[in-house]
């Protein structure tokens, strides 16, 4: 249903069916908006020279123009740079500092450029080579502004680049970064259903060798009855191999334990000035079980003290382990096992 409310007259109450009038009036409003932000880009800029800490308390200008204009940080910084690119100001140490485009901040003091139009001059002048004096950057920059106040930004754009193309056509030399060296990275975290979710982004030396150690393992079973798993399912059997195998290696580096269950309490000096005789160093375990489905060739099952290994002390401590210890009124009564 269409409402009947709507009002006959413009709200500015110009006359209907002049259609000049009507364009001469936005025209003129988006003039009188741009001189308004120039003015805003001069007061920012004067801010920077009086020094925004100061003043504000803030680090930058930007974070300064974010919270007093309410706008998003990437807007705070386009906006700000562009103040700072059009409006001389004071160093920390009272030296003026030019603008990079003062024909462009004098034309938009007036209103008569588009911020667009106005970054891509400053892009252009930026971009200038250092060998040009002064009287080419104004004729240069003289020309984008002429072109800025009756054309589209992208019509800015192409007139900046054929005159980088006259004035520089060999461009800068860009620097070749250095390769970045990737390394490997691993990630395992226990789920509260006690199971362990595992990935990674491995170098391709190392992630060809675990690839050579899974594929002739997580092939199907050999034998007469049908192997049922899936190959997610056959890799996983084959990984937890590795692993048996890995765990049950001589070379394999014993766990770090915390400060609080290394230290032991001192024991007395035996008489006759023998030493305290020294625990003897367990023995290696055996090589680790395979898999159900796969044969024993080259690998003996390890015992059940072996794969009963204590490394409780090696998970992370779960956050409901701080909700089970027992409170100082309640010490008496028997904690209630945990589930996950």
């Amino acid at each position: 249903m269409t409402s009947t409310n709507t009002p006959k007259a413009f709200p500015l109450n110009l006359p209907e069916g002049d259609a000049e009038l009507l364009l001469d009036e936005l025209q003129t409003r988006l003039r009188e908006g741009r001189r308004l932000f120039a003015e805003v880009g001069q007061i920012l800029a004067e801010i920077e020279s009086r020094g925004v800490r100061d003043l504000y308390g803030y680090n930058s200008i930007a974070a300064f123009y974010e919270h007093v204009a309410r706008v998003p940080r990437a807007e705070a910084q386009k906006v700000t740079g562009r103040a700072l690119a059009l409006n001389s100001r004071r160093a920390r140490d009272g030296t003026s500092i030019d603008p990079v485009a003062p024909l462009t901040g004098k034309s938009a003091s007036t209103g008569a450029l588009a911020e667009a139009g106005i970054d891509r001059i400053v892009t252009v002048m930026k971009r200038l080579p250092d060998h040009l004096d002064a009287d080419e950057r104004l004729e240069a920059e003289k020309g984008l502004v002429e072109l800025a106040g009756v054309a589209r930004p992208r019509d800015v754009t192409m007139a900046g680049t054929d005159l980088l193309a006259r004035h520089d056509p060999d461009g800068k030399p860009k620097e070749d970064p250095e390769p970045k060296r990737r390394r490997s990275e691993f990630w395992l975290r226990q789920k509260r259903t006690g199971r362990w979710d595992m990935r990674g982004d491995l170098d391709p030396e190392t992630g060809a060798r675990l690839n050579a150690l899974l594929v002739p393992r997580a092939y199907p079973a050999p034998g007469e009855e049908a192997d049922d798993r899936a190959p997610a399912e056959r890799r996983g059997d084959a990984f937890a191999e590795i692993v048996d195998l890995a765990e049950a290696g001589p070379d394999i580096p014993a766990p770090r334990q915390t400060a609080e269950r290394v230290t032991e309490e001192p024991q007395p000096a035996q008489p006759g000035g023998e030493p305290a005789s020294r625990p003897k160093p367990t023995q290696a375990p055996s090589q680790g079980h395979q898999s159900p489905y796969r044969g024993s060739e080259g690998v003996q099952e390890a015992t059940a003290a072996d794969r009963s290994r204590n490394v409780a002390h090696l998970r992370p401590p779960r956050w409901w382990a701080r909700l089970s210890r027992p409170r100082s009124g309640n010490a008496t009564q028997p904690q209630k096992p945990l589930t996950a």
